[in-house]
């Protein structure tokens, strides 16, 4: 699905979605996590599985100890 005339705020620190961009339809909920992949130079969301996440977090728990 392409989106068309749609206001992004783009910044080094977030992205800012247009209004109209219904994140529900997409499943997206707070909390989220999403990793950039680069793929044939086009910058790509992923959306991070919940244990994939809890793994990564637990993971940084250990060695910050």
């Amino acid at each position: 699905m392409k989106y068309i005339e749609y206001d992004w705020d783009l910044e080094p620190h977030r992205i800012l979605l247009d209004p109209e961009l219904d994140i529900d339809k997409l499943g997206w909920r707070h909390g989220d996590y999403f990793k950039v992949s680069n793929i044939n130079g086009r910058a790509m969301l992923v959306k991070v599985d919940a244990l994939e996440k809890f793994i990564k977090e637990g993971e940084q728990h250990v060695q910050a100890e």
